[in-house]
């Protein structure tokens, strides 16, 4: 009896309850149409036609459908129920919705699923149902309205009624009725809204840190070019002294972050250089000047102006593991520039490469420096030296070191702002790299490196041990800025310069120091430090420095030890042990 109420139970009134279930339950089982495998659900149409019993079935299903459309004539407020009773027995999936939303039941589609499929042929006019909104009902159950499965059409005459029955229902309803079904008192639907899209990713824009310009840094402390007395040092150097410390500096600003102290993020982009430091204003007497450390002397005493001593002391500095000198020059046409010139000839043939240590910025010569006469000397070495295939150069860019900086002429603005100015007239374009000495990192806003000239003096002896803190502060600025920067490790055999005061010199005065070689045991601790540190260049302090008695140079006293000495610690610098 369940198949005989398939359209009946969804309508108000059924006149033919009776006679369409009696006629219904005599059909015998085999007679009805059988599921299909391919389509579980509905039954297949082509049985219906091949069974008597069938289009029996649909004569009445179209007087039933005749029956309706009266209804719809006749009945005002029971038409849009008969609508959806016929949508449901039409077996399409818009009745079938439509049925729902009448019914407000979602228990009402599985029987009419159960009557054989008829798809009509006629859409020409769309139904009332096949252009609604939908409602609040359908909505909130979308999962009950069947997906429809394969359908076919019907050829029977009983498919002709059907579909001229369906197309008048569909016109008149089309003119007399809204194109939406909803329940009564059910509040009209809202215009559909979009789905609501995942909340958008939130944007961080992260700006590179650029460490800002020191208008005045902490100048170098008084009485020594490199002392570090303890209230002298900058705010990024005030943490207790250790060993071998390694705190994040704090005058640089903060990483993303914290590098590794001893890590060298780019050091392989690095050839590693040996560098001495080179003085060229020695005369024949000067050996025996009361200035000279602890009385001691060259083996072969010489003349900085002789180009024959200057292509020895070449010849000893490459068996020695130095691939160039870092040579002082205090201003074009003066002495040290024309030694310079020199020592480039001296070098020729070789692949040794050798730059300035600039000092422009503090000769006591005329005119005095100013901002104005010191970027005209940095032109010069640029455009008199950096052609040469003996001035040094790294990755296609000329080199230049740099001393005390700290005493640049200034109008005011601080130091760092003042070789901004004059590094803006020489090289904006940051065409070569420039080597600052000092304790300040805050100069890596200009330069291109740092290194530490005097890691030995009367207070803090053992200053070298510093050097993985000052590493760590050069590595961080390169974080920071986003800009390579290279980190020169200090190494020397001892230091005594008793005997410096009884001359003037251009040195600022500081307390006396002397610092024992120990028979070498000191250079290799400066080294072992260096080491730690993962410098990028080693800088030796020095070939030739016979004031503060820091000389690698065969001396009376010490032989060649100290040229040897050299030796053995570049080629483990550059990885031959």
């Amino acid at each position: 009896m369940a198949r005989g109420r398939t359209v009946c139970h969804v309508l108000p009134i059924c006149p033919f309850d009776g006679v369409y279930s009696a006629l219904i339950a005599s059909l015998p089982e085999a007679s009805l149409p059988q599921p299909s495998q391919d389509a579980p659900s509905r039954p297949t149409a082509p049985e219906v036609g091949r069974s008597q019993r069938g289009a029996l079935t649909l004569t009445i299903f179209a007087s039933s459908i005749l029956f309706l459309a009266l209804l719809t004539w006749l009945g005002g407020s029971s038409g849009a129920a008969t609508a959806s009773a016929v949508g449901a027995a039409s077996g399409g999936p818009e009745g079938s919705s439509a049925a729902l939303s009448a019914t407000a039941s979602p228990t009402a589609l599985p029987s009419a699923t159960s009557l054989p499929t008829v798809t009509p042929t006629s859409t020409g006019t769309p139904s009332a149902t096949a252009t609604r909104t939908p409602s609040a009902t359908a909505t909130a159950t979308p999962s009950a309205t069947p997906t429809p499965g394969p359908t076919a059409t019907a050829t029977s005459p009983a498919q002709a009624e059907i579909d001229a029955a369906l197309a008048r229902i569909a016109t008149e309803q089309a003119s007399t009725r809204e194109p939406h079904l909803s329940l009564a008192g059910s509040p009209e639907p809202a215009a559909a809204q979009p789905p609501a899209s995942q909340p958008a990713a939130t944007a961080v824009l992260t700006l590179e840190a650029t460490p800002e310009v020191t208008t005045s840094p902490a100048p170098e402390p008084a009485g020594a070019t490199t002392a570090e007395p303890a209230t002298a040092e900058p705010s990024a150097m005030n943490t207790p002294e250790a060993a071998t410390p390694e705190p994040s500096p704090t005058l640089a600003p903060e990483p993303t972050s914290p590098p590794s102290p001893t890590a060298a993020p780019a050091a392989s982009q690095w050839p590693r250089l040996v560098l001495g430091n080179y003085f060229v204003w020695y005369d024949s007497s000067s050996w025996d000047g009361c200035n000279i450390s602890n009385g001691d002397r060259p083996l072969q005493p010489y003349s900085s102006d002789d180009a024959g001593a200057i292509a020895r002391q070449v010849h000893m500095a490459i068996g020695a593991g130095l691939d160039g000198f870092t040579s002082h020059w205090f201003a074009p046409g003066e002495r040290t520039d024309q030694n310079f010139a020199k020592l480039l000839a001296a070098s020729q043939g070789t692949g040794f490469q050798s730059t300035v240590m600039f000092l422009r910025h503090i000769w006591p010569g005329s005119p005095a420096p100013s901002e104005q006469n010191v970027a005209e000397a940095l032109s010069y070495i640029m455009n008199t030296y950096s052609g040469s295939p003996n001035f040094l150069h790294v990755q296609g860019k000329p080199v230049i070191f740099f001393t005390d900086v700290y005493r640049v002429p200034q109008a005011g603005e601080g130091a760092v702002q003042a070789w901004a100015n004059i590094r803006a007239q020489v090289d904006p374009g940051y065409n070569a790299i420039w080597i600052a000495e000092g304790l300040d990192p805050s100069y890596l806003a200009v330069f291109d490196g740092l290194y530490v000239y005097k890691v030995t003096h009367a207070a803090y002896p053992n200053d070298y041990l510093k050097d993985s803190r000052w590493a760590a502060q050069v590595r961080q600025w390169a974080q920071n800025t986003g800009r390579p920067k290279l980190w020169i490790a200090t190494i020397v055999p001892g230091y005594d310069d008793l005997r410096a005061g009884c001359k003037p010199d251009v040195r600022v005065p500081s307390q006396p120091h002397k610092q024992d070689r120990q028979d070498g045991a000191f250079y290799q601790a400066t080294f072992d430090a260096a080491m730690q540190s993962n410098p990028d260049w080693l800088f030796v302090q020095s070939f030739n420095e016979w004031v503060e008695g820091t000389y690698i140079e065969p001396s009376v006293q010490y032989g060649d030890k100290y040229l040897s000495l050299t030796g053995a610690l570049a080629q483990q610098f550059k990885g031959g042990h």
